[in-house]
This record gives structure tokens, sequence and C-alpha cells, in this order.
């Protein structure tokens, strides 16, 4: 699917309204990996940083009308292949550059530092994502638990848990091979008072509107789980 994309763009949230006034601003140029596949697959991953969530925690008296205006993309140059992430504010949003630009910038330095620093462990969490998905699929509910971190085990019980994931039964059924699409790391998560956290994100072959993701704490164990998702066909 990415392959198939030069230019992907993300909105805050999605309006019918048209722009007036415009401004791209590019944040960052993605060359920190030997390959384009790898520099692609950065801009994938900011693309899909939970920036919506948090900047609103960052800007609460920031009106809908200024967030419809903030719109983020990567962009990959045809002559070069260079790729780079870019934001791009409108009308409203342009009244706040300064506080919008800064926050892009300081969120997407610390996230592409992260990714490079961590490359051997998302590598790892990446595989062992797999391998969970795999518990989960063949009903191994008690190895899966056992690689849960005590911050799930706070909020809710094994059994609620699994009873509340039980409409995934048919996820690998439906949509085929999984294919991994993306990968964020965040220092902190709503609600949990510890740092740390990783997130991998697997999209299916036969429909690529269909994710499963599990989010990971770090602890001095290792990676252990403390979030999972999956979004279903409509």
């Amino acid at each position: 699917m990415k392959k198939l994309l030069t230019i992907l763009t993300c909105s805050l949230i999605i309006t019918s309204c048209s722009f007036n006034q415009k401004e791209v601003i590019i944040l960052k140029t993605l060359d920190q990996f030997d390959t384009q596949e790898e520099n692609e697959q950065l801009g994938i991953d900011l693309l899909n940083y939970r920036f919506p969530v948090f900047m609103q925690q960052k800007f609460p008296d920031f009106t809908q009308d200024i967030y419809s205006n903030i719109t983020y993309q990567y962009f990959i140059q045809d002559n070069n292949k260079q790729v780079s992430f870019r934001l791009i504010l409108s009308n409203d949003a342009l009244k706040y550059k300064d506080k919008i630009v800064n926050y892009f910038e300081e969120t997407v330095d610390n996230q592409v530092e992260r990714q490079v620093a961590d490359k051997e462990l998302f590598d790892n969490a990446t595989k062992i994502t797999l391998e969970h998905f795999d518990q989960l699929d063949k009903h191994d509910f008690d190895g899966f638990w056992d690689n849960t971190s005590d911050i799930l085990g706070e909020m809710t019980t094994k059994d609620a848990f699994f009873e509340s994931i039980k409409g995934r039964e048919s996820i690998s059924t439906i949509g085929g091979k999984r294919t991994f699409y993306c990968k964020q790391y965040y220092e902190n998560m709503p609600g949990v008072d510890k740092t740390g956290f990783y997130v991998i994100c697997f999209t299916f072959e036969n429909d690529k509107n269909m994710i499963e993701q599990l989010t990971y704490h770090k602890d001095e164990n290792g990676l252990k789980i403390i979030g999972y998702d999956y979004r279903m066909p409509n």
C-alpha cells in the first residue's frame, strides 16, 4: 500500500472546508537509515503518531477550527527519492504558528532519535508481537497473559481482558496474512504514571483497513504488554 502512494496526509479533524491561506513547513528530512524503504517506513511511523491526542493535552484551549487547519504528511521526492516530513498550517492555525511548529519539531525530533537509538528493540518488539498474536489465535491465553505488565493487571482482570477482546476471534480468518504497518515510542501514556512505551501495529493482506496492535511498557524485565487494540471491517 505505502509503495503506491507518494504523499500520505493525515488531518487532526477531517473537514470539508476550503483553505484560503496555507503554509508548508518541512520539519525533518528522513535520511537516518541506510535504505529508502527504512526512511519511508519512518515517515509512516511519524504519520501514525498520536499527534491529535497529545496536542489536545498540550493545547487544551485550541478550538476545533484551529485543529482542523493542522495537517501533516510525509513526502517522497521523485527526483532523488528523499523522504521529508511536513507540517501544513492553514487559516486559524497560522495565528499560532510558532507554538505549533515548536511542538511538532520537538516531537518529531524526539521520535526520530528514539526510532534510531532503539532500532534493535523495535525489531525485537515486531518479532514478539507476531508471536503474541499467534498465542491469541491459538487461544493460548495463559501464555499471552504471562507476558503482560503489572500495569495491565492493575487496570483489569485476566478474564475481563479476554472477554473484552473476544470480537477479534475471526480477525486472521478475514484478514489473512498480517503485514507490518507502523511503530512508535511514547514517553507517556494517558492515565498511566509510568514512562517508556512502544506500540507495534500490523495490518492485513486481505484488508488494509483492518489493524491489530500491541502496546508495551519497557521495565527491568524487558517489554511487557499493557494494551491490545484491533479494528475489524465495518
